[in-house]
């Protein structure tokens, strides 16, 4: 469905939504119910059938809010069948800061990338398969997991990024922090070559920090100050207007099925 100069209501609960929908409300608007709406759909449940159930209810376009694991299996991507766009919001993998980092190499492949990760053992998972998310992004391709196991204080993998004809080392591990702490995780990315990327995530502090290494300096993505709500709206909108489905559902679902692999992997091999 394809639309223009039209405003779209927007169904959610969640408080950040609504605050986004007023700063977009040329065009968005509340809706009190799902038929024809965009559709928050809280990532802290069972997300999946969330989304199936506002697909049912007649929603224009569904947006997945910071999806944690489902409780069963990751299900098949191509079991999603509906003509309806899909956002998924990512805080600690937003597409506009992956985007800075990307476009801040320049064309320069990178030659190895390491992930370490860190969150309460409840959001691992979640957080784990945003660094998966980081290792696709900057090795421009489709991972293949080679080995996983126990490391020193959690779990490490080793996988292969398939990017433009060439295979390329990655790594990523993942440590479950006690004694509670705040919500959300830490992420350090290192993507390594003629170019350098750094990217350090600090969701609890609700910092972000992306430089790029080059023979010329260091340089600093410009700070983002819209929130992860708004963008997500907005994008949901823009892909509801254009009818050009977003990969951000293909996208998580391949990141979540690794880091399950990653954490439920026997724990008697070391890598």
């Amino acid at each position: 469905m394809t639309a223009t100069g039209r405003r779209l209501g927007v169904f959610t609960r969640l408080p950040s939504y609504f605050g986004a929908a007023a700063g977009l409300s040329i065009t968005a608007i509340p809706a009190g119910k799902p038929d024809g709406a965009v559709v928050v759909v809280p990532g802290s449940g069972d997300w999946w059938q969330g989304m199936l159930a506002a697909r049912d209810q007649g929603a224009a376009a569904v947006i997945i809010a910071d999806p944690r694991m489902l409780p069963r299996q990751i299900p098949d991507a191509g079991s999603w069948r509906a003509d309806i766009p899909v956002v998924v919001d990512r805080p600690r993998l937003r597409p506009d800061v992956v985007a800075n980092a990307v476009q801040a190499r320049r064309g320069h492949q990178a030659r190895a990338i390491t992930v370490e990760c860190a969150a309460p053992a409840a959001e691992l998972e979640a957080v784990a398969s945003d660094g998966f998310g980081w290792i696709r992004s900057l090795g421009e391709g489709p991972l293949e997991l080679r080995a996983t196991g126990s490391a020193t204080h959690g779990r490490i993998c080793l996988m292969d990024v398939q990017s433009a004809g060439a295979s390329l080392p990655a790594t990523l591990a993942g440590t479950a922090l006690g004694g509670g702490g705040g919500p959300g995780g830490l992420l350090q990315v290192l993507a390594l070559g003629e170019v350098r990327t750094e990217v350090v995530v600090d969701q609890p502090a609700g910092s972000v920090r992306v430089e790029t290494s080059t023979a010329d300096g260091i340089t600093k993505a410009a700070e983002r100050y819209e929130s992860p709500a708004r963008l997500a709206l907005r994008r949901a909108l823009d892909s509801w207007r254009s009818g050009e489905p977003a990969a951000d559902l293909e996208e998580l679902l391949a990141d979540q099925a690794l880091a399950r692999e990653l954490l439920q992997a026997p724990r008697n091999q070391d890598v």
